[in-house]
């Protein structure tokens, strides 16, 4: 169990995901080289969003609800915005949610260049 801490910035989530374990360790969990934990920890480096919901999932583990991924947020507000009567609102939700998928998709696909890249 990850013990509860005040998690204010990236590199809070990342160390308390690793929960203990020797950066070399998680490194290897997440597919990725022990220097880039370390650079992620110092606040040198912004990990991909990944490894950002990777450790968000290992943090919140002991929450009821999981935390949902992009693609499942997406959907839970295109359902809620399904209401005829929110017209405009819902367009531009809709919009500056097809846009965020977009970015999350290109950054999924930059990651795992990336990851193939180090793991060379």
């Amino acid at each position: 169990m990850i013990p509860s801490v005040a998690i204010t910035t990236v590199a809070d989530l990342v160390r308390a995901a690793r929960n203990g374990r020797s950066q070399k360790e998680f490194a290897r969990d997440l597919g990725v080289r022990q220097s880039s934990i370390s650079r992620y920890e110092s606040g040198k480096a912004s990990p991909p969003v990944p490894v950002i919901e990777h450790c968000m999932r290992l943090v919140h583990s002991g929450c009821r609800e999981p935390i949902p991924t992009a693609d499942e947020l997406a959907i839970k507000v295109r359902t809620a915005l399904a209401d005829t009567s929110l017209g405009p609102f819902r367009l531009l939700i809709s919009e500056l949610i097809d846009t965020l998928t977009n970015e999350y998709a290109e950054a999924c696909a930059t990651t795992t260049a990336s990851t193939m890249k180090d793991k060379k």
